[in-house]
């Protein structure tokens, strides 16, 4: 019996290690475009803040803050993630300066790839 629980443990490590190195490789090599906001009309990127977390909740929630910058027709920003919050969907973008921010979801852009 002592000899089937450990390849039982053996074989369920094994999987685990296989999952992890899937779940990184597979998106890597499988996808390399960018997602580009084409800009149409004057669109506003928003800091990033997080409010404190929830006791019920291990992470911070994510919220659009303050307008720092406003895009205008023919700019252009790199999506690097979106978020689903309760009120508002959003883009997390990156500017060509380097800078990040939000893009609420609307009807200012429209999505491409590259």
């Amino acid at each position: 019996m002592w000899p089937n629980a450990v390849k039982s443990r053996l074989r369920d490590r094994l999987m685990g290690v296989t999952l992890l190195a899937l779940s990184a490789v597979i998106p890597i090599g499988c996808d390399n475009r960018e997602t580009i906001l084409m800009i149409e009309k004057p669109t506003e990127v928003r800091s990033i803040e997080r409010s404190p977390s929830s006791p019920e909740s291990s992470s911070a929630k994510l919220e659009p803050g303050r307008v720092f910058k406003t895009l205008k027709a023919g700019d252009t920003a790199k999506a690097v993630g979106t978020y689903h919050g309760q009120d508002y969907d959003a883009f997390h973008v990156k500017l060509a300066d380097g800078t990040e921010g939000l893009i609420l979801a609307g009807d200012t852009f429209k999505v491409a790839s590259r």
